[in-house]
């Protein structure tokens, strides 16, 4: 069994904790840098999600997902979901605390994303936990193709 050098201990701790949460990290296999620019690209694209979510605008925030989206709705009725949700709260900030890369490929991939959504009047706020099925399009863009809700994880006790 390999030991690691308490001086090395601090440091380690400190990035779990800086890492913990953002990423999911498996120490089971190694990541290929390939795997790694895929993640990266994952990760812009829930950026734009922000982004879409920080301008309010429900065109943009439907057209992230692909036009074949039927579950758990259709792309017509996430932008209806928008529209109505942006003229009731107004922009709102999207964040994601947890991200876990299940399978990456270059054209499919699935993550599960623990999220927060909260509105300026603080009554349109909402998270979770969800599995999200990408697609790539054209080598450039991912947009989700379907995602399932997951039951929220149970808090943790302190102390």
């Amino acid at each position: 069994m390999t030991t690691i050098p308490r001086s090395r201990v601090p440091l380690l701790a400190l990035a779990a904790a800086l890492l913990g949460g953002c990423i999911s990290v498996n120490f089971g296999r190694p990541v290929s840098e390939e795997e790694i620019i895929l993640r990266d690209e994952i990760k812009s694209y829930y950026n734009e999600v922000g982004a879409t979510f920080a301008a309010g605008n429900a065109d943009a925030l439907a057209n992230l997902y692909d036009a074949g989206i039927a579950r758990p709705m259709t792309q017509d009725k996430i932008r209806e979901w928008g529209k109505d949700f942006f003229a009731k709260h107004g922009p709102a900030s999207f964040k994601i605390t947890k991200i876990d890369f299940e399978r990456v490929g270059h054209v499919t991939s699935v993550v599960t994303i623990t999220y927060s959504v909260e509105t300026k009047d603080g009554e349109g706020s909402f998270g979770g936990t969800e599995r999200d099925e990408l697609v790539q399009r054209d080598g450039r863009r991912w947009y989700v193709t379907a995602w399932e809700k997951l039951p929220d994880e149970p808090a943790k006790k302190k102390g």
